[in-house]
């Protein structure tokens, strides 16, 4: 996994990358982030790892959950490829909790945003959420 990131807060569709994309980073409570945009043909399928557990020792996992959930990048409003979000838990510091998830990539838009003007390859990003009332988490994710 890379180095601990800022937190990508804001969704992006450009740059968009190729895949594999390794990123960890810990984050306090509540928050939603996003992949950096990757690229890929419709019929790609993609293994997603979320990997979650919380910074410290003395924390209740139980208090908190994961979320992943994969998106198209649109010309007009993006569009949700998985049908709703994957949850998954916190483990303890030092036990992490692993949310797989495995998803086919379609073109689910009218109106599809292509990285350089490649017809063939679709731009798509994660959406990750982190939902927790006390404690900070280490979240690790992979797409492959």
């Amino acid at each position: 996994m890379s180095d601990e990131l800022d937190l990508r807060t804001d969704k992006s569709c450009s740059g968009s990358r190729s895949l594999p994309i390794n990123e960890s980073f810990t984050a306090s409570t509540t928050v939603t982030m996003f992949s950096p945009p990757f690229s890929a043909p419709a019929g790609t399928v993609i293994n997603v790892q979320l990997v979650a557990e919380l910074d410290d020792p003395n924390g209740i996992p139980g208090n908190g959950s994961v979320g992943v959930s994969v998106h198209q990048c649109c010309d007009v409003s993006d569009s949700q490829i998985t049908s709703q979000q994957t949850v998954g838990r916190i483990g303890p510091a030092g036990s992490p909790e692993v949310t797989p998830l495995t998803v086919t990539l379609r073109d689910a838009c009218t109106l599809s945003t292509h990285p350089d003007g490649d017809d063939s390859q679709f731009v798509h990003y994660l959406r990750l959420r982190i939902s927790d009332s006390f404690d900070r988490v280490k979240l690790s994710y992979s797409i492959n």
